[in-house]
């Protein structure tokens, strides 16, 4: 069975002003599908980079990262990310942060709001579905996100 995320070789050059580095140098790494995988190591050393070039947000200077086979040539609906800090609408409840991308791809709004329901039963937030972010614990607004 092939791997489900591939990086093959990839590196990532950083060129600012008065400096250039490498964030990352020729990161080979196969993960299957379903295997869970922890990224650890000191501050500085590629982990945010290397997740930002799985997700399509940067491009690798050189090297290839392969997602069910295809090159990650930018974002895409099959890839998700979750941030450290909440990326939260704080004047939204929990159902319309939920429907947010919705409504912005251009679901009907009887579309969106099944949708919603579904991820925010999903995540065990079904009880506040209309309760604003700041009456949520810490947990809880971590799974509004991932919703």
């Amino acid at each position: 069975m092939p791997p489900k995320i591939v990086f093959d070789k990839v590196t990532r050059r950083f060129d600012l002003k008065d400096n250039a580095f490498v964030a990352l140098d020729r990161l080979s790494l196969d993960i299957a599908d379903g295997e869970f995988v922890t990224v650890v190591g000191p501050s500085g050393c590629g982990k945010s980079t290397a997740l930002n070039i799985a997700a399509g947000l940067l491009k690798p200077s050189e090297g290839t990262v392969l997602v069910d086979g295809k090159a990650v040539e930018g974002p895409g609906p099959e890839r998700g990310m979750i941030f450290q800090q909440y990326a939260l609408f704080p004047w939204l409840t929990v159902r319309q942060n939920v429907e947010f991308g919705l409504r912005i791809k251009g679901e009907e709004a009887s579309r969106r709001r099944q949708i919603a329901e579904r991820f925010i039963d999903l995540v065990g937030l079904g009880d506040f579905a209309d309760a604003l972010p700041k009456t949520l614990s810490g947990g809880m607004k971590q799974r509004c996100a991932i919703a």
